[in-house]
């Protein structure tokens, strides 16, 4: 598929760029040839650091991570309908329901990480990404290891505790601390090996939403229950602010 690469830098992931659905499927069958492979789209260019690792200057998470990841755990037990077994359900809950974690939320399905990247307005003009990550076998995490102590970046596969991660195919990487500070997934040792990184083109992310949409790719997919429906139909009868230039 050198038709669609943008960049090719020794040491950095490959940059390719797409311009339609269609061209999206192509690159993406392609890639899913390996069979070890997971997708997770952006609507920004932000480096792949789990959210209690950002905004490090605003929050505590870093520093109290395990601490507060069990005051989660106290507070919830009234709302949660299953029984969690163990830290990584639990994670698996936090991470769905917005608890910054060191989840990171990917997908087995690249048509579900192009509408994460597309749902929104492209940001000054900028293009929205999809991550592919083709990660090796002994990178899938033992569950009975303590998720807090792990000392490289893995792939975990959750239960479906939610049926949100049902719906999406969820999958998630788990990052560890290096100095006490989580390396974003592209900077680590062979990470131009491990990932590709597709930019969808602005003026294209209006339409690729739009197709999406009515391909069955939607929030009423996405999300099951009452939020997704009402997503859907909010969506289903009100343009968006971008929306307007595909009836031209």
């Amino acid at each position: 598929m050198d038709k669609y690469i943008k960049t090719k830098d020794k040491g950095r992931p490959i940059v390719y760029s797409v311009k339609s659905v269609s061209e999206y499927v192509e690159l993406t069958t392609w890639f899913t040839m390996d069979g070890r492979i997971i997708f997770r789209g952006q609507t920004e260019d932000n480096p792949l650091v789990p959210s209690v690792g950002r905004n490090l200057r605003k929050s505590r998470f870093l520093q109290e991570e395990k601490e507060i990841f069990e005051e989660f755990k106290r507070e919830s037990i009234p709302y949660v309908n299953s029984n969690l077994r163990n830290d990584w359900q639990w994670l698996s809950i936090a991470q769905h329901n917005g608890l910054p974690t060191r989840l990171l939320d990917w997908t087995k399905n690249p048509l579900v990480a192009l509408w994460f990247a597309v749902k929104d307005p492209a940001i000054d003009n900028k293009p929205c990404i999809v991550w592919a990550y083709f990660y090796n076998k002994n990178a899938i995490v033992d569950y009975h290891t303590d998720p807090f102590c792990i000392d490289k970046t893995y792939v975990y596969f959750p239960e479906f505790v939610s049926p949100f991660i049902q719906a999406q195919l969820g999958a998630f990487t788990i990052h560890h601390k290096q100095d006490n500070k989580f390396v974003p997934l592209e900077e680590i040792n062979n990470s131009d090996l491990l990932l590709k990184k597709i930019e969808i083109s602005s003026e294209f992310i209006t339409s690729a939403r739009y197709h999406l949409f009515r391909l069955g790719i939607s929030p009423a997919s996405l999300y099951p229950g009452l939020l997704g429906i009402a997503e859907k139909i909010s969506y289903d009868n009100m343009l968006g602010e971008d929306e307007p230039s595909i009836f031209k």
